[in-house]
């Protein structure tokens, strides 16, 4: 019975072939699934059924339930053992026949334990199930495996547990409780899905702002794109002007280059025109110095005479003779003699030949002013000029040769550009080019300095302009000039508004007056200007004061060209004489009286011209030279020598205070009238003197005119009090 029973027992186990099959099965199914993502093999001989969605080893674990299921329950069966062991048989020769028919329905099965799987994760990721690792796991019920049973099945009290893995991978042991229901199920499914809607719009959330982010990124691109475009476009329309720019710059220094001593030339050579008309005037009062030194000898012929003992006529008639004599004998000294060279030329016959020229002029001269009628003694009338007041020392010849010759100048002038293409010649052409460069590429005009090189560029225009500029002869402002109207303007904004502070353009036109006009003026007033000349110290006033209008009082030019004027007229003073000789000399020596009368009237036209300069040089400067060194030092002495003569002396002093009108004497006088007093003391003097005269017998008619002129003159001083005194002591009855 027992070996029975053990031989009956053994018949559950399967053969050989049925444990093949089953492993082969298994095999082709594991095989059939890709392994999930998140799958990591741990060893080469494990199980890989887990990794792909399987249970441990599931598709053998009913086998092993069926092999060893009945062996658990054997000492409970009893006797009912043979019935039991002939029912397992006929299941299992059962499973060897319809083992086509379970593999279509074991696939199946497979299928939706793959998708309870699926599911089951879902829940997990979605934490909507707790699953305590303690509690007893869930079972989902899944389809019963079909189980054939023989005629006496239903007689057999051990059923088949279909065993189906639950979604969080373990094995349900029980059909009762732990099973969820379709509703449960239902729930979470539900639940999971909602969630999964959720994360859905939060990613859709995400991917449309994902999407309006990169829409924004596209449209900045796209504009990047556009500015890239546009940018190398201004770029290479910027690359075309800089290399047209750069041959029009690089033609034009060239150009330039090449005109240059051309400019420079024709600079020269009107400077020299200049210099040789002022070395004429220079030349015609040489010949007044060679006259004056020959009625100085006289002179002091004659007063030696005078400083001897015997009558008056006899003196008078010996001082005439020394004085004729001395006269003679320097003439003689002057002359000069024939010097022959060694080719047997005369080299003395061209000085000679100057002398007599200077000669024949000044006695042209002498004519002129005794056809007036005037004599030193015999002026008395405030309307009349003194010989050497009047600055019209330049003959007809003279003017007109140099007129022929500046026009000669000007002319070669206009041809130097005419080669020429006008881009390059005219100025204004030139001046746009620039102007647009600065116009359309500011930073690039600025990076190049062009505001520092431009007035190197366009002084060669403004010094070909000025070459007929002749400040001495004519009074032209800058403002009447083709460059000053071209460049005023230079780079001004468009909309008329004024230069930008830092803008260093607004600097051209005084930097180009500083270093092309303030030179050609200072060599005017060094070499050409005649201080005696009235009318060009008016004009070099006039000159100066336009240049001060455009360069800064800090400028080493202007320093310059201040300091040459005030040199010039210290040297002028200095260098002038005022003879201070008696009356009895003036009768008594020829000529002595008219050359008096000149240099005094010279003495007056320098005072007048220098208070001229009351507007540009300090009034430090001219109270010394004209009021300390000029005034005092030499025209008051001279007017006192001739005080007997009060026709001569009212006559002269007049002159003196008209010079000094609107610096220290009129009605705006500028100045200290303090420096004046020696000159008030003095027509205080020529009123005592008159009065006297009065009360000698001379008539009221002559003595009133000349009381009248004292009373002017002393108002024109600002001595109001005094011209009071004046009138009462002569009866005078107008008003002051």
């Amino acid at each position: 019975m027992g070996i029975d029973k053990a031989k009956g027992s053994s018949g559950l186990f399967p053969d050989q072939e049925t444990i093949n099959a089953i492993r082969a099965k298994r095999e082709r199914l594991r095989k059939s699934s890709a392994a999930a993502p998140d799958f990591i093999s741990l060893d080469s001989g494990s199980n890989h059924g887990a990794a792909e969605g399987l249970s441990d080893e599931e598709p053998e674990f009913r086998g092993r339930i069926a092999m060893f299921g009945d062996n658990m329950e054997g000492s409970k069966k009893g006797v009912f053992e043979d019935v039991d062991d002939r029912a397992a048989d006929a299941v299992l020769r059962q499973e060897s026949i319809d083992r086509d028919e379970d593999d279509d329905e074991e696939e199946k099965i497979w299928e939706e334990e793959q998708f309870r799987k699926g599911l089951g994760k879902r829940m997990d990721d979605g934490s909507s199930i707790g699953v305590v690792s303690t509690s007893a796991p869930v079972v989902q019920s899944v389809p019963q495996p079909k189980a054939t049973y023989s005629a006496m099945a239903g007689y057999s009290s051990v059923q088949s547990v279909p065993v189906g893995p639950s979604i969080g991978g373990a094995i349900g042991a029980s059909q009762g409780s732990n099973v969820m229901s379709i509703k449960a199920q239902a729930e979470i499914a539900k639940k999971a899905l909602e969630e999964n809607v959720m994360k859905l719009k939060e990613s859709h959330g995400r991917t449309m702002l994902s999407l309006t982010k990169t829409d924004e990124n596209l449209s900045s691109s796209l504009l990047n794109i556009t500015a890239l475009e546009k940018s190398l476009s201004a770029a290479d329309e910027k690359y075309k002007f800089t290399q047209k720019l750069r041959d029009f710059v690089s033609v034009l220094c060239n150009f330039l280059q090449v005109k240059a001593p051309l400019i420079e030339e024709l600079e020269e050579e009107m400077q020299k025109i200049h210099e040789q008309r002022a070395s004429a005037t220079l030349e015609r009062r040489s010949a007044d110095d060679d006259e004056m030194m020959e009625v100085e000898a006289a002179v002091k012929a004659a007063m030696s005479i005078f400083s001897k003992e015997g009558s008056s006529a006899e003196k008078i008639a010996a001082a005439k003779s020394a004085a004729q004599a001395a006269t003679t004998a320097e003439r003689e000294q002057t002359n000069l003699p024939v010097k022959l060279d060694e080719f047997g030329r005369d080299m003395n016959l061209q000085k000679r030949r100057d002398m007599k020229g200077r000669s024949e002029a000044h006695q042209h001269r002498k004519r002129r002013y005794e056809s007036k009628g005037l004599s030193s003694l015999e002026v008395d009338s405030t309307h009349r000029t003194i010989e050497g007041e009047s600055s019209t020392d330049e003959s007809d010849s003279e003017s007109n040769a140099y007129h022929e010759h500046r026009q000669l100048v000007l002319e070669t002038a206009a041809q130097v550009f005419s080669d020429a293409a006008e881009e390059y010649s005219k100025l204004s052409l030139v001046k746009e080019r620039f102007e647009e460069w600065k116009r359309d590429y500011a930073s690039s005009y600025r990076d190049a300095y062009m505001s520092l090189s431009a007035p190197a560029i366009f002084s060669p225009y403004v010094r070909l302009e000025l070459v007929k500029w002749d400040p001495l002869r004519e009074k032209t402002d800058f403002l009447n000039m083709s460059w000053h109207s071209l460049l005023a303007d230079y780079n001004l904004p468009e909309d008329g508004s004024d230069f930008a502070p830092d803008d260093a353009d607004a600097n051209l036109v005084p930097d180009l007056v500083e270093k092309v006009a303030v030179p050609i003026l200072h060599h005017q007033v060094v070499h050409c200007w005649d201080i005696l000349s009235t009318r060009e110290t008016e004009n070099a006033v006039a000159a100066t004061s336009v240049v001060t209008d455009y360069v800064p009082p800090s400028s080493e030019a202007l320093a310059d060209l201040l300091v040459a004027i005030r040199t010039r007229l210290a040297d002028a003073v200095t260098n002038l004489t005022v003879p201070i000789w008696s009356p009895l000399v003036l009768t008594t020596v020829p000529n002595a009286a008219r050359i008096a009368a000149y240099r005094f009237g010279l003495s007056v036209r320098l005072m007048k011209n220098i208070c001229l300069w009351k507007e540009i040089l300090a009034f430090p400067v001219l109270e010394k030279l004209a009021i300390e060194e000029l005034l005092c030092g030499k025209v008051l002495p001279h007017v006192r020598s001739i005080a007997a003569n009060v026709h001569d002396a009212i006559t002269r002093t007049e002159r003196i205070v008209a010079s000094l009108s609107g610096v220290w004497a009129g009605s705006n006088v500028t100045g200290d009238r303090r420096k004046l007093q020696s000159l008030v003391d003095y027509v205080l003097s020529l009123g005592r003197t008159l009065e006297k005269k009065h009360s000698l017998g001379v008539t009221q008619s002559e003595t009133s005119g000349l009381a009248r002129r004292l009373k002017k003159m002393l108002v024109d001083l600002n001595e109001y009090d005094k011209a009071r005194d004046v009138t009462r002591t002569f009866n005078l009855k107008e008003a002051l």
